[in-house]
């Protein structure tokens, strides 16, 4: 029997949703492996339909599919990547011609974007889109008025102990160790700096048991936060992606830096950047593990107590080589730093062009 090919499954539901598929596939990092399985030059028709027409959706969603979708296709079939660009700026002259604003502007970011993907152009994606860097976070953005950053970690409690596991790792990297002091209380943990810049970091305990206690201890961890005026600015998420949406809930407007550490963060970029349109988001595309959450966390952490800015090129090109022969390192390339989060620099992007234009 024939294997059948990866373009007859879209055929057999009448392309219904297929940009969502594709931007899906791209968001796990398998949209490279999904196009290789169709008949020859039918990726590029499909990529072509993926790319058309933008500018006549309802909302923004598909033009930041198409943006998430961008950088899988690049890093393995340049070719591909290649015919994607030209087709953006085909459907830019068309907008231009048609005289339509919103085309213009989706299309032209994109083309920038696209552009900015091939590291020997050498663009500032910053300078070009009129956005904040994305490329740093100034130590002095992330401190507040008495000079501290203040994190919190959200925890969950799970009967395959996924939460509790997960707790226990990320302690290791405090416990017994001179520059940091850990306190306990019933719901949840404070890690102080001892040397170094003031860093307070707060996790609540992964419970587990009957009116799910964890989340009682982060609305009491909540209450107390809000009591003495401590605003997060880093936000770390861990565990699976199910309890991630009890997260976003929490999420404040100050948060600076979120961690997504689940499977699969990738996909909740417009979520966070409705919460706090700022931020630089790190999440993974697939598994999220802990043995690549804590180097990145650690390095994070090293970097507030030494009072430096966050250099995130500097320091993903550290942390490449860190796990150039680790076993994580094929999970470490999963994980999408915010420099190269093209979904997440559209919708900043987007977002300032029309409120420039008035729209």
């Amino acid at each position: 029997m024939p294997v059948p090919r990866a373009d007859s499954l879209l055929i057999s539901v009448h392309g219904d949703y297929f940009r969502k598929f594709l931007k899906m596939a791209a968001g796990y990092n398998t949209l490279n492996d999904f196009l290789s399985k169709m008949e020859k030059e039918n990726d590029t028709t499909t990529m072509k339909a993926f790319v058309i027409k933008l500018e006549t959706t309802k909302d923004l969603e598909e033009a930041v599919d198409v943006a998430d979708s961008y950088s899988s296709i690049m890093d393995k079939n340049p070719g591909l990547a290649n015919y994607i660009l030209g087709e953006v700026n085909w459907n830019y002259e068309r907008n231009v011609r048609n005289n339509n604003k919103r085309g213009m502007v989706i299309y032209n970011l994109l083309q920038i974007l696209f552009e900015s993907a091939d590291s020997t152009r050498k663009i500032d994606l910053s300078s070009r889109l009129g956005i904040p860097s994305i490329y740093s976070k100034e130590f002095r953005s992330l401190a507040d008025d008495s000079g501290r950053v203040i994190q919190q970690v959200f925890f969950y409690g799970d009967k395959d102990k996924d939460g509790q596991n997960s707790y226990v790792n990320f302690m290791s990297m405090f416990r017994r160790k001179p520059e940091w002091k850990v306190t306990e209380n019933v719901g949840w943990t404070t890690i102080t700096s001892t040397k170094g810049k003031p860093v307070l970091i707060f996790a609540n305990k992964p419970l587990l048991g009957d009116n799910d206690p964890d989340a009682k201890a982060q609305e009491k961890l909540n209450a107390y936060l809000a009591s003495r005026n401590l605003k997060p600015t880093i936000v770390i998420h861990r565990g699976h992606s199910y309890h991630l949406k009890y997260t976003l809930k929490q999420l404040g407007p100050t948060a600076q830096i979120v961690v997504l550490g689940s499977c699969g963060g990738y996909n909740n970029l417009n979520e966070v950047l409705t919460i706090c349109e700022d931020a630089h988001i790190i999440s993974s595309k697939q598994v999220g593990t802990k043995t690549v959450n804590e180097p990145i966390l650690e390095a994070i952490n090293n970097a507030l107590l030494a009072g430096k800015n966050i250099d995130w090129i500097n320091m993903w090109k550290e942390l490449g080589t860190r796990f150039q022969k680790d076993v994580s390192k094929e999970k470490f390339d999963d994980y999408i730093p915010p420099y190269k989060n093209l979904g997440a620099i559209f919708i900043k992007a987007y977002r300032r062009s029309m409120a420039a234009s008035g729209n």
